[in-house]
């Protein structure tokens, strides 16, 4: 215990040393284990486990603790199929990885042939390692480093060099790829003894394969460590002689640390591409990377001029959204569009023309900053995009362009089931492609936009939650958390319980931060104030005020930047949260202000549909306050408006439309009506799973009774909204009945 310091794996070695060299042992007349202690204390006994370890590594065969000194130099476990590459080399090599210090006359294999895996097998009978699966692996961490010691310290690099040539000149072309990583580590620990240039340039080659290889499968700051090698091998001469694998490395490495938000490193990239390239298409994909930036960090108008001014060159010139001009391009859209099917669409060909592609790449990216930004020039940016990819073949990025037609139609026409249809079109091209780089953003559209006109708003959910995993799998960092952003605004409305949903919006508010996200972050800071208001964590729940936001800070800076978009829902939640509170004169001056903002009529349907509900209740409740006429108006008109939603999506708004007749039959004195309208708009609520609106309506039927004079019937309605609401979890609300 003195001398192994409780270590288990160092008083087990130390025992079987004591046994091996005679001076501890088992007798079998006093059937017990006795030892010498003079002999032990007397005997030089290294003092921790490594040097122990490595006494009886140096005691084995040499060819054997070579093997060892190869496993270790893998790590704490190696494949088999690695080693069976080792096998094949020659036997110069053999002898400098096996038998650096000599002893090539002793080897152990010579009439049975070199296979590293039986020499490792001897280490095994040792217990110093074992075997899992088709791996080999040390018993113990310090079992590896007392390995790995053994090779001198001034040998080290050149014996990773070594064994990366190795695996390298000797792996078959599969064998290459699934070792890809092994061979530029093994190569790069031993990168400074390197002076052929030639090999420099393989290298490098090799590190943008293994950087682009992670890049794939998501593993981004791997992929920005092999890029980052790479670029190092590179010297000044290499932009003229090797130019194309100067400009994968650097735009490689920028699209990696754009991803990781490492806005500054990927700046310096961008700079090597965008003044050293020669000609645009050497730009290009710097470019792309350098307005997704752009984007990212708000600096919207900077990339809607770059991709304006990329798009000129690339022949596809962006004229001014003039009303005539968007109508132009709409029926043309219109025209090659209308009568495709799902079917039909399968068999258009796909885009072929260079130009025609990277302009469909930056067309794509400039619809995204549009409609944040300058949404007039939507229009005119998504049918340039269909009618390119039915005259010219279509593409990944046609996927978008039908997700974006969609909404052009459905906010241009109030189409509904056509701008549904378009959805569907969308999503049958991202599966013919199988572009995962698109799922995010088409179904952030399609799921986010299209689909509620049509479909229960509850599925959406899922999908998006689906598209902020695939968006952050595939580098789409910007279009996971539009994502995450659409899904906080739906859950809401669909009644999906709010301290769950608390949880959530804190988890991606912190990812919107983490990947630079800083618009959609703005956008879900009224939800995220509006949660923690209805569950009671704010001191006046009809402020966004708290915690999380100051709602007047960030509406001044919204107005100020010409933020319509952050405006709007800003104005939304406070039009929201004035109505469930009883400010009705405030939730209606909310809502009207909000009608100036006109952001809300970008089709969003609980946006829409929300707002034209609770301004009309609004109106309602402050027409039986005040007695004016024009309350009424506003409401039938409201009412009309529901009906024809109802036709569409009766799911989802149905409850609405009863809850409203309900309110106008009491401020028309229609009492029976009210009653009727009041209980099937509870009733149809609960039934479609919209808590919050089951709560509202057995609530406003609550007021009615009780201005009515029927307190009992009143109490009890109060008592069911309160339980609805508690399950929502809105104790604010709970407390503002009570």
């Amino acid at each position: 215990m003195l001398k192994t310091g409780g270590n288990a794996l160092f008083a087990l070695q130390l025992l079987i040393m004591l046994v091996d060299s005679g001076l501890l042992w088992f007798s079998l007349v006093s059937r017990r284990w006795e030892w010498d202690l003079d002999k032990i204390n007397a005997r030089d006994i290294a003092d921790n486990v490594v040097e122990l370890m490595t006494t009886k590594l140096l005691r084995l065969d040499p060819e054997v603790h070579g093997a060892l000194r190869v496993a270790a130099a893998f790590g704490m476990q190696c494949q088999e199929e690695l080693l069976r590459i080792l096998d094949r080399v020659d036997d110069e090599d053999w002898d400098e990885i096996l038998l650096p210090g000599g002893g090539r006359e002793t080897r152990l294999l010579v009439n049975e042939g070199r296979s590293i895996e039986r020499l490792l097998d001897i280490a095994v009978s040792e217990g110093l390692m074992a075997r899992s699966g088709s791996a080999y692996r040390f018993s113990h961490d310090q079992i590896r480093s007392a390995a790995y010691l053994l090779i001198p310290e001034s040998r080290r690099k050149a014996f990773h060099l070594r064994i990366g040539r190795c695996l390298w000149k000797w792996s078959e072309a599969e064998e290459m790829e699934m070792f890809l990583f092994v061979v530029v580590d093994q190569l790069h620990r031993g990168v400074d003894l390197i002076d052929d240039r030639d090999e420099k340039i393989n290298l490098a080659q090799l590190c943008l394969l293994a950087g682009q290889k992670e890049f794939d499968m998501s593993g981004f700051l791997c992929a920005s460590v092999y890029l980052k090698a790479g670029i190092g091998l590179l010297v000044e001469n290499d932009w003229n002689q090797h130019r194309t694998l100067c400009l994968d490395l650097h735009n490689s490495c920028a699209e990696t640390e754009f991803i990781l938000g490492d806005f500054g490193a990927m700046q310096e990239h961008l700079e090597q591409v965008l003044i050293r390239g020669q000609s645009l298409r050497e730009k290009l994909r710097a470019y792309h990377t350098l307005v997704q930036s752009l984007g990212a960090q708000g600096n919207l108008s900077d990339a809607i001029n770059t991709c304006i001014k990329v798009l000129n060159h690339l022949g596809e010139v962006i004229h001014e959204p003039t009303p005539e001009a968007v109508t132009a391009d709409v029926i043309a859209a219109r025209k090659l569009s209308e009568n495709i099917t799902e079917e039909s669409l399968m068999e258009v060909k796909a885009m072929e023309d260079p130009d025609k592609m990277e302009a469909m790449r930056f067309l794509n990216i400039l619809s995204v900053y549009v409609y944040f930004e300058n949404l007039q020039y939507l229009p005119v940016i998504i049918c340039r995009m269909v009618c390119l990819s039915l005259l010219h073949g279509v593409c990944r990025e046609s996927a978008v362009a039908f997700a974006n037609y969609g909404l052009i139609v459905l906010c241009t026409t109030r189409d509904y089931h056509s701008g549904y249809r378009y959805g569907k079109l969308a999503i049958s091209l991202l599966e013919r492609f199988q572009a995962k780089e698109f799922y995010a953003r088409t179904h952030g559209i399609v799921n986010g936009y299209l689909n509620n006109w049509v479909e229960p708003i509850q599925t959406c959910l899922p999908t998006h939650k689906n598209a902020v995993e695939v968006g952050l799998l595939t580098g789409d960092t910007t279009f996971a958390m539009v994502n995450a952003q659409l899904y906080i605004g739906a859950a809401l409305h669909t009644g999906k319980k709010i301290g769950p949903l608390l949880e959530e919006v804190e988890i991606y508010s912190k990812q919107m931060i983490e990947y630079h996200q800083l618009s959609m972050h703005k956008f879900i800071k009224p939800i995220h104030q509006v949660i923690l208001n209805l569950m009671g964590h704010s001191e006046d729940p009809t402020k966004l005020v708290g915690e999380e936001m100051d709602g007047e800070d960030l509406l001044s800076n919204a107005e100020e930047g010409g933020n319509k978009a952050i405006t709007s829902v800003v104005f939304f939640n406070k039009m929201w949260i004035s109505y469930l509170f009883g400010l009705y004169d405030n939730a209606f001056s909310f809502a009207e202000k909000n009608r100036v903002v006109e952001n809300h009529k970008r089709p969003r349907f609980h946006i829409v549909c929300n707002h034209t509900f609770y301004r009309a209740l609004a109106a309602l409740a402050l027409g039986r306050k005040t007695k004016e006429g024009k309350w009424r108006t506003i409401a039938h008109k409201a009412i009309e408006q529901m009906k024809l939603w109802a036709v569409t999506t009766e799911w989802n708004t149905q409850h609405k439309l009863e809850l409203l007749n309900a309110e106008y039959a009491y401020l028309m004195g229609d009492f029976g009506h009210a009653v009727k309208a009041y209980t099937s708009a509870a009733e149809t609520a609960a039934k479609h799973r919209f808590i919050h609106e089951q709560a509202l309506a057995l609530e406003r039927a609550g007021i009615f009774h009780l201005e009515s004079g029927d307190q009992a019937a009143a109490s009890d309605l109060f008592s069911q909204a309160c339980n609805c609401y508690q399950q929502w979890g809105a104790n604010a609300k709970v407390k503002h009945i009570q």
